[in-house]
C-alpha cells in the first residue's frame, strides 16, 4: 500500500510539472515587426502602464498604490532602478526596505500587473546625480560618464552583474511579471553618442537576461536623438508630453524604429517642481484629449508619473537648479496616493480601449492633523560636530586644498571646511570661492555670509583677523540629473582665496547623514544633550520637539508645516524626511508618512536641523497638518534669487 501510495504521489508530482512546463512554454512575450504590435501568449497586445517608482514610496504602501493603479484601468507598472540606492558604496550592496526590488516585482504581479523595467544605468528621474552613484567619481574624478570610459564600465558591468541576474526570473517569458527592459535612458539627448557604450551595454543585457528578453530606448520626439542610441533589436519609444503633435511625434519614431509597435515611454499629466519656481499645474483637458489620440493611433503608452511620491533624505536632484523633496508631479495619485479628479477621467479613457478590473475605486485616505508642536533649541551643529569627533564618528580629513564630498567619502548633506587665517587681511576681506557647490555658509568671529553657486554668488566681504579661524558650511543641494552638465563634483573645487591670496591647510569634516532615510546617528547623539526654551538660539542648530497620539488615534499620513523657519532638514524618529526651505517656495509641507508615527502614547521624537534662521521668540513649533501645501509664494526676494541678501552679517 505505502509503495503504491509513492508510486500515485510520484506520478501526480510528474503530471503537475509536465503542466508547468507546458504553461511557461506557451507564456512568451514578443514583438511583431511585420504588424506593429506586441504579442503576449502569441496574441496581439498593448499596455497602459503607469510609473511608479518603488524607492521613493514607503515599503508598506507599495501594495495600495500599485492597486489603485491597477483600478485605474492600467495593466502595467514602470519603474526605475537607481544604481545609487543599491549600491550606496562599491561593492556594498542594498536590496532591503525600499529598495527590496524582488518584492514589488512580487507585489505588481500579485496586483495582476505587468512590468516594464528600466535599469538604466543612468535613469536621470530628477534624481540625486541621475541615479549614478557618487562614488563614481571618488574612484576617477575625470570619469566620462555614459560612455566606454574603462572605469565607468568596469563599475557599470561589476552593477549589472548583480542586478541582472536578480532581474531575470521576473521576466514574463520565465514566469514574472516583466515584459520589457529599457537600455540606458534617453541617451540619444546625451553628448557622448557612443555607440560602442550602448551595443555594449546591449549585450551585455542580452548575455544577463537571454536572447529574446525584449529591449527598448527612448527618447524625445527629435529625429537626431535617435541616431545616437540606435542598436539593432532594440525597440524605438518616444517621450512627450500633451502639447505635443502626435501624428509628429509618433512619426518620428516609426521613421527612426520602421516596422514595430508605437510606445511612448514617457507620457508627463504633470511636471516636476524646482525651489524658488512656481508650482506646475497641469492642464487636464490637454493630458486627456492627448492621452486618447495616442491611444487612437494603437500606441501602448505609460503615464510619467501616476504616482510621484518623495524624495526623502537628500536623494532629490538639480536640474540645473535644485528640486524639492516633493515629487508629486500633480500625477494622478498625489505624493500621498490620493486620487485626483484625472484618475477617474483617465479610467474612463481607458475603458473605451482595455477591459476594466472591478472593485470599490479609492477615495482619499484619512489624514492626521496634530496642530502645533513645540521646539526647543538643542545642540549647534558645532556642540554635535564636537559630539561626534570625540567618539570617531566623523569622516575627516586634512588636505593643503580643499577636498570635494566625493573625496572625503561624503555622498550629501553637509561639509565643514576650517582654516586657519595665516596673515593679516584687509578690514573688510574680500574672500573668494569660486568652486562653492553648492550652497555655502561663511562664518567668522564676527561675520557672517551665504555663497551661492545657483546665483552666481560666489564671493563676500568678511571681517577676519590674523590667526582666526575661518569656516565654511557647504551644502550639496543635489547633483545634476540631466543633459551634459551631469559630472557634478560637491563642495569647494578649486582653491579658496582671500584678499587674492591662496588660503592653505584645510580641515575637512562630514556632518554625519542619511543619504535616503533612516538617522540613527543623529538621534542617539540628541539624547546625550539637553534641550531648552531660548529666546538666543541661534542657528545652524538641532531644535527638538515631541509629541504623544492619543490611545485612541491610529497613525496615518501626516504633513510637517515648517512654516516660519528658513532652510534645513527635517527628521521623525530617527528618519530624514528630507529637506524644507518654505522662504523659497513652492513645497511649503513636507510629507510625512504614518508608517513613521509611534502610536499607542509612545513618544515620538521629531528634530529640525536649521541652517539660516528659525523664529524669533520665546516659543518655537512647527505643525502636523492634514493638507499638503505644495504650492506655496515663491517670493524673489531670498538668497538663491536676490543678490541684496547674499550677505546676512
Amino acid at each position: 500500500m505505502g509503495t503504491g501510495m509513492a508510486s500515485w504521489t510520484l506520478a501526480l508530482l510528474g503530471v503537475v510539472l509536465c503542466l508547468a512546463q507546458v504553461a511557461l512554454a506557451e507564456r512568451n512575450f514578443t514583438v511583431d515587426y511585420k504588424n506593429n504590435t506586441f504579442l503576449k501568449d502569441g496574441k496581439p497586445f498593448r499596455y497602459v502602464s503607469g510609473s511608479v517608482h518603488y524607492f521613493r514610496v514607503p515599503k508598506p504602501y507599495w501594495r495600495d498604490r500599485l492597486h489603485k493603479l491597477r483600478l485605474a484601468g492600467l495593466n502595467a507598472v514602470q519603474t526605475y532602478v537607481e544604481w545609487s540606492g543599491h549600491e550606496p558604496e562599491p561593492g556594498k550592496y542594498n536590496f532591503e526596505g525600499n529598495y527590496d526590488l524582488k518584492t514589488f516585482l512580487k507585489t505588481a504581479q500579485e496586483e495582476d500587473l505587468l512590468v516594464i523595467l528600466r535599469p538604466g544605468p543612468y535613469i536621470c528621474a530628477e534624481r540625486d546625480n541621475g541615479g549614478l552613484p557618487y562614488w563614481l567619481l571618488r574612484q576617477n574624478p575625470h570619469m566620462r560618464y555614459r560612455t566606454s570610459d574603462k572605469t565607468y564600465l568596469d563599475a557599470v558591468d561589476k552593477w549589472l552583474s548583480v542586478l541582472l541576474p536578480l532581474v531575470k526570473p521576473f521576466l514574463y517569458n520565465n514566469g514574472g511579471p516583466i515584459i520589457t527592459v529599457q537600455v540606458e535612458n534617453e541617451y540619444g539627448l546625451y553628448y557622448a553618442c557612443d555607440h560602442a557604450y550602448m551595443e555594449h551595454l546591449v549585450d551585455l543585457f542580452r548575455s544577463q537576461l537571454g536572447k529574446n528578453v525584449t529591449l527598448f530606448r527612448t527618447d524625445a520626439a527629435l529625429t537626431s536623438a535617435y541616431k545616437c542610441d540606435a542598436v539593432n533589436h532594440t525597440l524605438a519609444t518616444v517621450d512627450f508630453g500633451p502639447d505635443a503633435n502626435v501624428n509628429e511625434s509618433l512619426q518620428v519614431v516609426r521613421d527612426a524604429q520602421g516596422p514595430g509597435p508605437l510606445v511612448v515611454t514617457e507620457y508627463y499629466p504633470g511636471w516636476m517642481d524646482t525651489w524658488g519656481e512656481p508650482h506646475f499645474h497641469a492642464n487636464d483637458t490637454a493630458v486627456l484629449d492627448t492621452f486618447e489620440e495616442i491611444l487612437k493611433h494603437n500606441a501602448s503608452v505609460n503615464f510619467y508619473m501616476f504616482h510621484g511620491g518623495t524624495n526623502f533624505g537628500f536623494t532629490s536632484g538639480s536640474n540645473p537648479l535644485p528640486q524639492p523633496t516633493s515629487y508629486d508631479y500633480e500625477a494622478p495619485l498625489s505624493e500621498a496616493g490620493d486620487p485626483r479628479e484625472s484618475y477617474f477621467k483617465i479610467r474612463n479613457i481607458t475603458g473605451k480601449y482595455l477591459p476594466l478590473p472591478e472593485g470599490p475605486l479609492p477615495r482619499p485616505s484619512r489624514k492626521l492633523k496634530l496642530g502645533r508642536v513645540h521646539l526647543r533649541c538643542g545642540p549647534s551643529l558645532d556642540d554635535l560636530m564636537t559630539y561626534f569627533r570625540r567618539r570617531g564618528l566623523l569622516k575627516n580629513a586634512t588636505s593643503e586644498y580643499p577636498l570635494t564630498f566625493e573625496e572625503l567619502g561624503q555622498d550629501g548633506g553637509y561639509v565643514i571646511y576650517t582654516t586657519t587665517v595665516g596673515f593679516q587681511p584687509n578690514s573688510p576681506a574680500l574672500l573668494s570661492v569660486p568652486g562653492i557647490k553648492d550652497r555655502g555658509y561663511v562664518y567668522t568671529k564676527s561675520s557672517r555670509a551665504i555663497l551661492s553657486s545657483h546665483k552666481g554668488f560666489f564671493s563676500a566681504p568678511i571681517t577676519v583677523q590674523a590667526g582666526e579661524t575661518l569656516k565654511i558650511i557647504v551644502e550639496n543641494t543635489g547633483r545634476i540629473s540631466f543633459g551634459i552638465l551631469n559630472h557634478d563634483p560637491k563642495g569647494i573645487v578649486g582653491n579658496v582665496t582671500l584678499d587674492d591670496k591662496i588660503l592653505t591647510n584645510w580641515t575637512i569634516e562630514a556632518v554625519p547623514h542619511a543619504r535616503s532615510g533612516d538617522a540613527p546617528d543623529l538621534f542617539d547623539a540628541l539624547e546625550d544633550f539637553s534641550f531648552n526654551d531660548d529666546n538666543d538660539c541661534a542657528p545652524p542648530r538641532v531644535y527638538l520637539g515631541e509629541f504623544r497620539l492619543r490611545r485612541h488615534v491610529r497613525p496615518r499620513d501626516t504633513f510637517l508645516d515648517p512654516t516660519g523657519w528658513t532652510k534645513g532638514v527635517a527628521f521623525l524618529n530617527g528618519f530624514n524626511l528630507g529637506r524644507y526651505w518654505p522662504v523659497v517656495g513652492p513645497q511649503v509641507t513636507l510629507y510625512v508618512p504614518g508608517t513613521l508615527l509611534r502610536h499607542r502614547r509612545r513618544r515620538n521624537l521629531f528634530a529640525l536641523l536649521e541652517m539660516e534662521g528659525a523664529p524669533s521668540g520665546y516659543w518655537k513649533y512647527v505643525k502636523f497638518v492634514d493638507k499638503a501645501n505644495l504650492d506655496g509664494p515663491t517670493p524673489s526676494g531670498y538668497a538663491l534669487y536676490q543678490e541684496e541678501s547674499q550677505y546676512n552679517p
